[in-house]
């Protein structure tokens, strides 16, 4: 819906500023025309890409830390929650962090 809604824009939008070309001569009466680059096109053409723009930007992702509830014998390092538990290597007693 977003990109027909941009065409339409874009196109109306460039045939409101095309219609300032040559009229001809009426009862007589010259015209100053001006004989150079013609560059009606910048207008419609920033408006268009604006309108572009902004029908394809993509929507923004909202992310949220989900909420952990540790226990007393629950460490959390870099998201990832470890349990400490007390074992005896070689005779001495060492607290190890056991990844969950």
């Amino acid at each position: 819906m977003k990109k027909i809604l941009a065409v339409l824009l874009l196109t109306s939008s460039t045939i409101a500023f095309a219609g300032h070309g040559h009229h001809g001569l009426r009862h007589g009466h010259h015209h100053k025309h001006w004989h150079g680059p013609h560059h009606g096109w910048v207008v419609p053409a920033l408006i268009g890409g604006a309108v572009v723009y902004a029908a394809t930007r993509p929507d923004p992702i909202v992310v949220q830390q989900p909420t952990v509830v540790l226990q007393p014998n629950q460490v959390l390092i870099d998201g990832v929650v470890y349990t400490k538990q007390i074992m005896i290597i070689n005779g001495v007693q060492q607290e190890v962090l056991l990844k969950q």
